[in-house]
């Protein structure tokens, strides 16, 4: 099942996309702390697209932890720069990866035998910087919770956010309470 928690949540994406929690994997793991920022998760669809996910919620969750929300400009900053140093840590690990010579050729064969290949960590990344080369197949998402309604804190934020990506990549934002058409489905996580 593509169940994850993140930041009070419970994210369900699509059965048939290739999920990894990327701040979790070891590939973010081994630059962390070196200045370079990475998404909460990292998705090959089956359409073909590399979608990148962001998640932030300002909604309280208990006393304890209260999130204190940046204005739409810091935001973006933030966030664009996630989205920047994600692509450019794909193309890192991909570089990296491919100084083994047997990395390459299991890459050989998932090309031609499809079987498996995604449990494997080297395809997962060949496929995403694959993906990453085309603009049009990146879309980046912003799952934002605020408390605030009727304000324009979204639309500001999309529009500082998208000067932070190239031309062609999508930006798509959600919210529990505004979902829109995105394949994903986000439900709060009981209280603490």
């Amino acid at each position: 099942m593509n169940t994850f928690s993140e930041s009070g949540l419970s994210i369900i994406f699509p059965e048939d996309w290739i999920v990894r929690k990327f701040d979790a994997s070891p590939a973010y793991q081994s630059v962390s702390g070196r200045g370079l920022k990475g998404v909460d998760f990292l998705c090959l669809s089956p359409e073909g697209e590399l979608w990148m996910v962001e998640v932030k919620n300002y909604r309280s969750r208990s006393r304890a932890h209260k999130a204190k929300r940046r204005n739409p400009e810091g935001l973006a900053a933030h966030v664009g720069k996630k989205f920047s140093d994600t692509k450019r840590l794909i193309r890192i690990v991909n570089r990296a990866m491919r100084r083994k010579w047997w990395i390459e050729l299991q890459l050989l064969y998932f090309r031609y035998f499809k079987r498996s290949r995604s449990r494997s960590n080297y395809w997962f990344w060949a496929e995403a910087e694959r993906r990453l080369a085309q603009p049009r197949n990146l879309v980046c998402l912003l799952w934002m919770e605020t408390p605030e309604r009727g304000s324009n804190f979204e639309e500001a934020t999309a529009d500082a956010l998208d000067e932070w990506l190239e031309p062609g990549n999508r930006l798509r934002i959600g919210e529990i309470d505004h979902p829109g058409d995105l394949p994903l489905r986000v439900t709060f996580l009981p209280s603490e």
